[in-house]
């Protein structure tokens, strides 16, 4: 009875509008009782839901930012805090994710998933060049328990290219993961038998599954489960009886939200008895919207892809998944319904006589709540511990940054970049939040420049995942300091500061349409433009981020001190 009053709610509260309309700067909790997709308008892609008990939590991508895998938290799926990070010592997987080498770009965290099995919390990833992890945790805050997975004969799962793991433990104590390897000519995904601490795959052979273009095979490759090509964001399930088995296919005409089912893992065989690992039955397959083929031949993503189901307490379901359009937020999560039809979930309002439902905009929030919270936002920097939204392009360098050698202060020294170039992307220490697509993002930050030293720059930026930058900062030059607006490694100089100026204020103003512009000021009050249009974008499947920078090539000396970040958007109706 709650489920279909809350779907007559949704067609009550429904309009074409909501139907109809594409995304807009209004996103989130519209603080009147709705809300509105994506929940999040910034880069939390792949994303990926559990309940735990009135609680629910989230992983997402986090690419080559440390700490890597990102934990959100919420009580009403729309309102998300950022609690913690899994991976807080990126170093420990690799030295390319390390301020010496910054190499990680478009090679780093890509799909991991979130479980609670056994009075604990566990996040698995394949790192996409150094292999398959597992990592527990009592408290999803921290800390967590970091571990390599081996192989069936025992050695680390050192594998190369294999993304999107998902552990499934069944009732009969027996465990389970799916993984895929992408690119190539045999993109497939994979299941493996898992021993139940995680920690081993039982038809794994790290040698054998490092070689590249062939179909795997089992007892060393765990077992082929989908035949549909650019398989991924591999999840299972299991619910009345069913294991379900979901994938995204990446590419093709059948791209698109696959789901699998049987009364077996492994599938069932024509004479009904189960299929077994290397021996695989058959399943029944449905998808979330329409194939190329039923849309004049060319994929429209209807309903948000690569991503996970949740349930509620009172037995309602929903999917938060990725709207896959790579403007400025990336690939932000949307939420969306789930109807159950004879065991099959249909995702989405008003489902069509085709089974297929239908996205919207503006929801109903499934539960209640007064708070609205935001996973990024500002900081005076008055805590001895860095605030878990922050992260780091790559990992820091540790003895160059500080909250307690200055109380009230972010105080961030200068070093070399990686390469000893003035490519940004290779600048250790960059401090940085996801950037929030809305009608307009403000961010303002309080600089120190009192201590900065001959050679050293330090500013305010916007970048993507490797490829494009754009920042305004104060280069010092032989005693003076003067602005400088750099995008992509053209520099435009500017206003030269007197002597006496130890404080800058610089200011981003985004609109929705991706297009930022950068502005300072010398008392906080009065702000100049500077620099021209830079069209925020999305590169290597990672959105914008805006983040504070400092570093120095012809000296290991200066720093900055910031004195607050503030961080305003307009994401919902006045």
């Amino acid at each position: 009875m709650k489920l279909l009053s809350y779907i007559t709610l949704l067609f009550c509260l429904l309009t074409p509008f909501t139907l109809s309309a594409q995304q807009t700067g209004k996103w989130g909790d519209q603080g009147d009782g709705t809300f509105r997709n994506p929940v999040i308008a910034a880069d939390f892609s792949d994303p990926d839901p559990i309940r735990v008990g009135e609680d629910y939590y989230m992983v997402s991508s986090t690419f080559e930012s440390s700490p890597g895998v990102s934990v959100l938290h919420s009580r009403d799926l729309v309102n998300w805090e950022i609690v913690g990070g899994v991976f807080d010592n990126m170093i420990d997987i690799t030295p390319a994710f390390g301020w010496q080498q910054m190499d990680r770009y478009n090679a780093g965290v890509y799909a991991p998933t979130i479980r609670h099995h056994d009075g604990k919390f566990w996040v698995f990833v394949n790192f996409y060049t150094d292999g398959f992890f597992v990592a527990t945790a009592r408290n999803p805050q921290g800390p967590w328990e970091v571990r390599q997975i081996k192989d069936k004969n025992g050695k680390p799962l050192k594998t190369v290219k294999w993304t999107d793991p998902c552990p499934f433990w069944d009732e009969d104590g027996k465990a389970y993961l799916g993984s895929s390897r992408p690119p190539g000519k045999h993109w497939y995904s994979y299941l493996f038998q898992m021993t139940p601490d995680g920690g081993q795959l039982l038809d794994a052979d790290v040698d054998y599954m490092n070689q590249d273009d062939i179909i795997y095979e089992y007892p060393k490759g765990g077992t082929l489960i989908s035949p549909n090509y650019s398989s991924e964001g591999n999840k299972i399930y299991k619910r009345n009886g069913y294991y379900y088995l979901v994938h995204i296919e990446f590419l093709g005409p059948n791209a698109g939200t696959h789901i699998y089912r049987s009364r077996h893992i492994y599938g069932t065989k024509p004479d009904g008895t189960p299929g077994k690992p290397g021996d695989l039955g058959c399943y029944e397959m449905r998808r979330t919207d329409r194939p190329a083929s039923e849309t004049g031949g060319q994929y429209h993503q209807e309903i948000p892809g690569q991503g996970g189901f949740v349930d509620t307490p009172d037995g309602r379901w929903f999917w938060i998944a990725q709207l896959n359009r790579y403007n400025s937020d990336g690939r932000p999560p949307c939420l969306l319904p789930v109807t159950w039809i004879d065991d099959w979930p249909v995702i989405g309002v008003y489902i069509d006589a085709d089974g297929y439902g239908k996205m919207a905009w503006q929801l109903p929030k499934p539960i209640a709540s007064t708070e609205k919270i935001l996973p990024h936002g500002g900081d005076d920097f008055n805590a001895d511990v860095l605030t878990p939204f922050w992260a780091w392009n790559h990992h820091p360098r540790a003895e160059k940054w500080s909250l307690t050698q200055r109380k009230g202060y972010m105080r961030l020294y200068a070093s070399r970049t990686a390469d000893g170039s003035n490519n940004f992307f290779k600048a250790s220490n960059t401090l940085n939040q996801r950037h929030m697509r809305s009608d307009t993002a403000v961010v303002t930050v309080k600089m120190d420049i009192a201590a900065m030293a001959d050679g050293q720059r330090a500013g305010l930026a916007h970048f993507n995942g490797g490829r494009d930058y754009a920042y305004l900062a104060v280069y010092m030059q032989d005693g003076v300091k003067c602005l400088v607006y750099t995008t992509n490694g053209k520099q435009t100089n500017g206003h030269r500061l007197d002597k006496a100026q130890t404080v800058i204020y610089l200011r981003s103003v985004s609109l929705f349409n991706n297009n930022l512009t950068y502005q300072y000021s010398l008392n906080g009050e009065n702000y100049i433009d500077f620099g021209g249009t830079y069209v925020q974008s999305c590169a290597n499947f990672q959105g914008d981020m805006v983040g504070v920078f400092t570093y120095n090539n012809k000296q290991e000396k200066g720093y900055v001190d910031l004195d607050w970040f503030d961080y305003k958007i307009s994401n919902t109706h006045p």
